[in-house]
């Protein structure tokens, strides 16, 4: 008893037999050459494109603060005439500093000299 071979060739695998058949073997031969490194490509043209994603979200975000910095600098309206008041009354202060700290370095030798 034989027994009939069953096949279990589904359309798609007949699909791509027929497709198959119908190339010239030079194109099939380019197509198995080409097909690894276009899959290649590929994949490195969506890396590509997901890392521009990435980079655009956080150029906006840096673009982001600089606006609100500049805005901050912006309202911050301390003109040059009053920056330069505040720095000279800060050397004024510096200067009284200084002269009271060698006055304090006298007082302190001459006690230091009564108690000798």
């Amino acid at each position: 008893m034989d027994e009939p071979s069953i096949s279990h060739t589904t359309s798609s695998e007949t699909d791509t037999s027929a497709r198959i058949d119908d190339l010239h073997p030079i194109e099939l031969a380019a197509h198995s050459l080409l097909t690894g490194p276009l899959d290649t490509l590929s994949d490195n043209f969506e890396s590509l494109n997901q890392s521009q994603i990435i980079l655009l979200t956080r150029l906006r975000v840096i673009e982001n603060r600089l606006k609100t910095f500049k805005q901050l600098v912006e309202s911050n309206d301390i003109s040059e005439k009053q920056l330069l008041a505040q720095f000279n009354k800060i050397k004024d202060l510096t200067d009284r500093i200084n002269r009271c700290l060698k006055l304090l370095d006298k007082i302190d030798s001459r006690i230091s000299r009564l108690d000798d």
